[in-house]
């Protein structure tokens, strides 16, 4: 081949891969990407949206003003850190054993203590204040804790296994100038302090009992039943108190529906969501719930009864719902997720941009940017 036709062959062969080029870039290339004023390219985000904040297994996360607090399982130690993990600080080294669960004061700066004693054999509690450091031993028959939302006083049942004395009362938290304000047949009740003055009991949860649930008016004792003869009943009461978000059963514990109330118990409307409250955190303005929704409840599940003896995890999606039009829309796309959480202890912080969650499955604080 002369040398003419080499160079011939090889303009031939240029203008070949210049037109495969073309009609690739036309018909299979990918838009390019934008440019910022910079030079350089937006690139689109390859950050999990899901993300773990502590390191350890947790109890008690809460947010205080800019940061999250908890303390770890296994020692008692408290930490804090930003809303990513970031800028972790150990704030108390103190080894606390048997610790079950801390109760948080709505200010954060005191908390009352729940261990686990003598190997389960006896259960303490301590209130424990941490501007002047004081810790105290509370009485042995207080049983259910509650914080005033409101004021510096807690709400509990006290129940003296001896006389059989049985009353819900207030008291301030370290158990002085206590008040009853309602002698009670119920054994185990859970009591909760939802609004100024409104204290509510409900008997424990069974897809297999009927629960009720009251309020109590702590300054005058006035007694009101809100929910009865409901099976599987959790709850979970809004920020004002004025909304009430609970789940109901089949006497069977199963056939799980999640339903919302107002204070009284009226205006009654099942939602577009199968879940229950304690998978349930509400927005401020009470107009929206955000949950963690199992992508499947085992068929021969009791609820709630089989999840809280462990006997089954849940693998959960996220959701918020609108409660005035009851739409329902993901916070993030199932096969986005990345793991498998069973998501519980659901908040969110105050301006609504972060959810907080513990995951069963490992014990650990995660986040989700809705």
């Amino acid at each position: 081949m002369t040398l003419k036709n080499i160079f011939v062959f090889l303009i031939v062969l240029l203008v070949l891969v210049a037109g495969a080029l073309g009609f690739y870039n036309f018909f299979f290339k990918k838009e390019a990407l934008p440019i910022t004023e910079d030079g350089d390219e937006i690139k689109p985000s390859t950050e999990a949206k899901i993300k773990i904040v502590s390191q350890e297994p947790v109890l008690a996360p809460i947010i205080d003003n800019d940061k999250i607090k908890y303390y770890l399982k296994e020692n008692g130690n408290v930490f804090q850190s930003d809303f990513d993990g970031e800028n972790l600080e150990r704030i108390s080294s103190n080894i606390l054993q048997g610790l079950e669960f801390i109760l948080w004061s709505p200010d954060k700066t005191k908390v009352i203590g729940i261990f686990s004693v003598e190997g389960g054999k006896e259960i303490k509690k301590y209130f424990y204040d941490y501007e002047t450091k004081e810790s105290i031993l509370l009485n042995q028959n207080i049983q259910w804790i509650s914080w005033a939302p409101e004021e510096n006083k807690i709400a509990y049942q006290y129940l003296n296994p001896k006389t059989e004395d049985n009353f819900i009362s207030t008291a301030n938290p370290d158990g002085s100038n206590w008040k009853n304000i309602l002698k009670t047949r119920i054994k185990d009740p859970i009591v909760e302090w939802p609004a100024k003055n409104q204290v509510s009991i409900r008997t424990k949860p069974s897809g297999l009992a009927q629960s009720v649930l009251y309020t109590i008016n702590s300054a005058d004792g006035d007694f009101q039943k809100i929910l009865s003869d409901i099976y599987g009943l959790t709850a979970l009461w809004s920020p004002s108190g004025e909304k009430l978000l609970f789940s109901e059963t089949d006497k069977d514990g199963k056939n799980l529906k999640l339903k919302t109330a107002d204070k009284n118990g009226q205006n009654i409307k099942e939602l577009n969501i199968l879940t229950w409250p304690e998978k349930c955190a509400w927005s401020q303005d009470e107009r929206i719930i955000f949950c963690a929704v199992p992508r499947v409840i085992p068929d021969d599940a009791i609820w709630p009864d089989d999840y809280y003896k462990g006997l089954f995890r849940t693998t959960d999606d996220f959701y918020k719902v609108n409660l005035e039009t009851n739409e329902k829309s993901p916070l993030i796309e199932a096969d986005k997720i990345g793991g498998e959480y069973d998501a519980t202890k659901i908040f969110l912080s105050p301006q609504e941009d972060y959810l907080f969650f513990v995951n069963k499955k490992d014990g650990l604080l995660y986040n989700l940017r809705p």
